[in-house]
């Protein structure tokens, strides 16, 4: 997925208007289903929840949910993750003067501030239980109260909320309301990651070299034939974010020339490290009987289980090793059936 760009220069890159539309780019079921979903819910005034993982695109997805209206409101996209907990309650619902320490002036909350048009509020689950439950009221009958003051108030925003995290496994913790995820899953979109978009890794690489290097005023790299495979082969767990910065590097490092296999494989920081296990038994099993899923989980498990022994089995230090959330990692040892110690 990717940002909106011409028509002339989708053509340019082989992609049409229809293999781009919200900016999405992709010719696979899944992509195609996403921008399905897309259409039929942007007309609509319920709160959407948008799962996936992180770097898959949420907040383009949330922005062509607005901006497939077209009704010239205003968006505002707020990280739930990146507001220290003592200030996203302000932030959200604004505040009178005096309310606390350094409030010298009202102020109003972004629920005031969006109007009719969309609130996006991302890593939903970062949000403090006591706020989850003024989230709820604001979602039920759209009445809140600022900070310090006793007037009711009214929101009409459309509100949109993603998180990177399996929020029926939060509820089951204990992590996040019930009835606030019952609230918020009205309309849900799950993005696929982009290890399960087969050709479209491809069609990206297309789209993003082509782009950036007219952006630079370069000439674009190319892959040579074992390096592509690899390319395809590369299940990239930052996804689409990362698939981004690996093609500016390579046009940084490149431009103009054709990419061997081992230059591709030296721009790929997390592979560095298991390079000679990982690579090798890629090229030597995708030539096997194997299929390409099997392949790919076996060393997705290998891959995992090397960071965990590295690091003794700690999870958080393992996954700054493998460059992931920690609750990226969870899930993946959950989905391959990888105990914690």
């Amino acid at each position: 997925m990717t940002k909106h760009t011409s028509s002339s220069a989708l053509n340019s890159m082989g992609t049409t208007e229809a293999d781009a539309e919200f900016g999405i780019v992709g010719q696979s079921l899944a992509i195609q289903s996403l921008r399905q979903q897309i259409r039929c819910y942007a007309h609509s005034h319920h709160t959407v929840l948008i799962e996936g993982e992180t770097g898959s695109g949420k907040e383009l997805v949330a922005t062509a949910l607005h901006h497939a209206e077209h009704d010239g409101s205003t968006f505002y996209p707020v990280n739930c993750a990146a507001i220290p907990a003592s200030l996203l309650e302000a932030t959200l619902f604004g505040h009178t003067r005096g309310a606390f320490t350094g409030a010298q002036h009202d102020r109003c909350g972004l629920f005031e501030k969006a109007g009719s048009g969309t609130l996006f509020l991302d890593e939903i689950t970062e949000l403090p239980l006591e706020l989850q439950a003024k989230l709820l009221r604001v979602l039920e009958n759209g009445e809140f109260r600022r900070i310090g003051e006793t007037t009711l108030r009214h929101s009409h925003a459309r509100i949109l909320a993603a998180s990177n995290l399996d929020l029926q496994h939060e509820v089951a913790s204990g992590r996040f309301r019930a009835d606030l995820f019952h609230r918020l899953n009205i309309l849900s979109i799950r993005i696929p990651p982009l290890r399960e978009l087969g050709s479209d890794k491809q069609l990206l690489l297309n789209h993003f070299r082509h782009l950036f290097a007219a952006q630079a005023g370069q000439a674009p790299f190319e892959l040579d034939t074992l390096a592509l495979q690899y390319w395809d082969s590369y299940p990239f767990p930052g996804n689409i974010r990362e698939l981004r910065s690996l093609v500016i590097r390579l046009l940084t490092n490149y431009s103009g020339k054709v990419v061997s296999a081992e230059q591709l494989k030296a721009e790929l920081p997390q592979l560095r490290t298991n390079a000679q296990l990982l690579w090798p038994q890629l090229h030597e099993q995708a030539a096997s009987m194997l299929s390409f899923d099997e392949v790919m989980t076996r060393h997705a498990r290998q891959y995992i289980a090397s960071a965990l022994a590295k690091t003794e089995g700690n999870i958080s230090t393992a996954a700054r090793l493998l460059g992931i959330p920690r609750s990226t990692l969870c899930s993946r040892m959950t989905a391959l059936d990888i105990p914690r110690r």
